[in-house]
C-alpha cells in the first residue's frame, strides 16, 4: 500500500517538542499500538485516531494525507 500518512508530521512534532513516543501518545489519548499502526501505514485503526493527533499537532486532518 502507497503511504498515504505524513507521518514526518508526527515524526517532526516528537523530535522537536523533545518528546518521546509514550508522551505523544499520552498526549494524543491513543495507545502505542495505534501510534505504530498510523506509523508503518497499516490501516487497520480507527479514524478517531487521526483527529487526536490532528488536534495535538494544531493542524486539520486533511493536511495529514498526501
Amino acid at each position: 500500500m502507497k503511504n498515504i500518512i505524513k507521518t514526518e508530521l508526527i515524526e517532526n512534532f516528537i523530535k522537536e517538542n523533545n518528546l518521546s513516543k509514550s508522551k505523544f501518545c499520552e498526549l494524543c489519548k491513543i495507545s502505542q499500538s495505534t501510534l505504530n499502526k498510523i506509523m508503518t501505514n497499516s490501516e487497520n485503526f480507527r479514524i478517531i485516531a487521526l483527529f487526536k493527533i490532528a488536534r495535538v499537532l494544531k493542524i486539520q486532518v486533511f493536511e495529514m494525507f498526501n
